[in-house]
């Protein structure tokens, strides 16, 4: 595979990452995908205790992986998440 090929599966990995990733916290929060800012605070868009083990148990199921609680905990926005996300299936 070229370096051009390798890059662009890269990025669309990636893109799919995050529209999953925006996908699980939009349907836990009740929310339009369209309307979560990928940047901001979860907790401005209603993320309490109870919807955050939900949405670690969504991410979980979704990406196959575990999450633990510390990590969970600091997990704050999308981008973060979806970093993570990304670390784990690298």
């Amino acid at each position: 595979m070229n370096d051009a090929v390798s890059e662009s599966v890269v990025i669309q990995r990636d893109n799919d990452i995050e529209a999953r990733v925006r996908a699980v916290v939009a349907e836990v929060l009740w929310l339009s995908a369209a309307d979560i800012d990928v940047t901001a605070p979860l907790v401005d868009f209603g993320l309490d205790s109870p919807t955050a083990i939900d949405l670690t148990v969504q991410l979980e199921k979704v990406f196959d992986i575990a999450i633990p609680d510390d990590v969970a905990a600091e997990l704050a926005t999308v981008d973060q998440i979806v970093a993570y996300v990304r670390e784990q299936l690298s």
